[in-house]
């Protein structure tokens, strides 16, 4: 259970904060049930989600330590090429869990697709892939940067200095 305060990550709204725990004066609410009232961070909006199906809906924010281990590993990801409608649904699907290590594969492999593609003077089309892009890379940066301590648009640049750094001492 998690307490008032408490960061989570909630599916396609990132991450929240924990305001209260308790039961709900709204109408359509079940008076016998307990609800987690979230605020998004990068959102207005309230959202309540009942505690006991909360293990399905809520996951904790990774740690700090976690996020360097993600981060760590780049260097070892290979990026797998797939045909199209399996990569973008596995593209969805990495987006809906809203988890770290299952986004980072999807946007470097995105990220070299488009590379690969300005290289070769095309340009680049895939909306569907620009779109989980962008999304992807703010849920991402979003959770490492609460994680690591710094703004989600710091992010990027933490990552290649630590890459960089990992690479010179091999």
């Amino acid at each position: 259970m998690y307490n008032p305060g408490d960061y989570v990550v909630v599916s396609r709204y990132g991450i929240c904060r924990i305001d209260s725990v308790g039961h709900l004066s709204l109408s359509c609410a079940d008076p016998s049930v307990d609800y987690y009232t979230l605020c998004p961070v990068s959102e207005d909006c309230v959202i309540y989600i009942p505690c006991s199906i909360s293990s399905e809906h809520l996951r904790p924010v990774i740690t700090k330590e976690q996020a360097l281990d993600l981060i760590k590993s780049i260097p070892a990801i290979k990026i797998k090429k797939v045909k199209d409608k399996q990569r973008t649904q596995r593209y969805k699907d990495a987006v809906a869990s809203c988890n770290p290590a299952m986004l980072l594969p999807v946007i470097m492999e995105i990220w070299q697709m488009n590379e690969e593609t300005i290289r070769k003077g095309r340009p680049i089309s895939r909306i569907t892939e620009a779109t989980i892009f962008r999304e992807a890379e703010l849920m991402f940066n979003s959770e490492m940067g609460h994680a690591l301590g710094c703004s989600a648009s710091d992010v990027p640049g933490v990552i290649h200095e630590m890459v960089k750094t990992a690479v010179r001492q091999k």
